[in-house]
């Protein structure tokens, strides 16, 4: 009766030596990330010289002394080749520096948090990474990746970023941002575009729509049910068509392709489609 307490503790005390011991939070690796406050801008072909891509973020981290800069490198994409190894003239050119940001030049914004803005000219992108302007066609990217240099040398990017910073909503922390090259038209082509809109759920667009406005009168277009295909004439003699997209409810549900009286696809996005403007890609019109 008495043996048997005595090889109980005898198992706990094995059992304690042999749990793995969780460090103190103040050993753990204090890293940083780059929220995203807006981004985005429109790389027009036709327009290179004056096409540009804004970043503006807030750079999160245990201590702003911990941080020295904040970079933004630039990479291009080339998504028009064939994919035949034996002909494929790929231009795709890796990551190069295009701006740097000194944490010490930073103001705190109304969170409290150094605040960093980048406007990227997409010359100087295109002279840093020795692009000639054949080399650029409409669908082709310019991806722009936020690095984060600390003070012992350490830098963060997307590469060595979890997915909870860089997949997460409340984190807002992509740390690359994508550019995709579109041709702008000084006038609409006409004839019948079509919007095919999808909703996967199947209970139709949850109080959102695309709006196109043909020389300043705007119609707007939903999906019921799966979806819906909507056919927008635009007459001869038209000079402006814009699409816009307005956001409802579910927004994961909803997927959108806009098709020009040719035929192509001019712009597609989905699940969730960016709210605002929709830039449509003319380049093969």
């Amino acid at each position: 009766m008495i043996a048997l307490p005595c090889i109980i503790l005898g198992f706990m005390s094995c059992e304690d030596e042999d749990k793995a011991r969780i460090a103190p939070y103040s050993d753990e690796i204090q890293g940083a990330f780059f929220r995203t406050v807006n981004a985005g801008g429109v790389i027009n072909r036709t327009d290179i010289a004056g096409s540009t891509y804004s970043i503006t973020g807030e750079l999160v981290s245990n201590s702003a002394a911990d941080v020295s800069n904040v970079e933004i490198m630039v990479e291009f994409v080339d998504r028009t080749t064939d994919g035949d190894p034996d002909t494929d003239d790929d231009k795709s050119i890796d990551a190069v520096l295009v701006s740097t940001a000194d944490v010490a030049s930073l103001t705190n914004n109304a969170n409290g948090l150094p605040e960093a803005s980048f406007s990227v000219s997409i010359s100087d992108a295109t002279t840093a990474l020795g692009l000639d302007l054949g080399d650029i066609d409409g669908g082709d990217q310019f991806l722009f990746w936020v690095v984060i240099n600390m003070a012992d040398g350490t830098k963060y990017e997307k590469i060595n970023s979890g997915d909870s910073v860089t997949g997460e909503l409340f984190f807002s922390s992509p740390m690359v941002y994508t550019g995709s090259v579109v041709c702008i038209l000084p006038t609409p082509p006409t004839g019948d575009w079509i919007i095919e809109m999808v909703d996967s759920y199947g209970d139709g667009w949850d109080g959102a729509f695309i709006t196109a406005t043909i020389d300043g009168t705007g119609t707007d277009y939903t999906a019921t049910g799966t979806g819906t295909d909507h056919t927008i004439n635009v007459p001869p003699g038209s000079t402006s068509l814009v699409f816009t997209y307005t956001p409802g409810a579910f927004e994961s549900e909803h997927s959108y392709t806009i098709k020009a009286p040719s035929g192509n696809i001019v712009a597609q996005q989905g699940p969730g489609p960016t709210a605002g403007e929709i830039t449509l890609n003319l380049c093969n019109e």
